[in-house]
C-alpha cells in the first residue's frame, strides 16, 4: 500500500512515528488519531508522510452552531504548524 493509515492511536505519539520510520523507511505512515492542531508538525518532522485529524479542527461545538469563523481559525494554526515542516524527505 503507498500509504499505511495508523489507527486507533499512536500510542508513543511522534516519537513512536520516529522509531518506526526509522526501522521500516519503506512505509508511509499516516497517523489519524493522537494528531491535534498543535503537534501535527511534530509527527510529519518525526517522519510521518501525512497525518490525519477531523474531531480537532471539526469539533461538534462549531458544526452545531454553524461556527465556521472558528474553523478556519483553528485550519490556519494546524497549517502554520504543518508548513513550518515543508514535505517529507527521505
Amino acid at each position: 500500500a503507498p500509504l499505511q493509515k495508523v489507527f486507533p492511536g499512536v500510542a508513543g505519539g511522534p516519537m513512536w512515528v520516529k522509531a518506526v520510520a526509522a526501522a521500516l523507511p519503506m512505509l508511509r505512515i499516516n497517523p489519524t488519531s493522537g494528531v491535534d492542531l498543535d503537534n501535527a508538525g511534530e509527527f510529519l518532522r518525526n517522519g510521518a508522510a501525512s497525518v490525519g485529524l477531523v474531531a480537532p479542527l471539526f469539533s461538534p461545538e462549531d458544526i452545531a452552531a454553524s461556527n465556521w469563523d472558528s474553523i478556519q481559525v483553528k485550519a490556519v494554526r494546524v497549517m502554520a504548524n504543518v508548513r513550518e515542516v515543508g514535505p517529507l524527505r527521505r
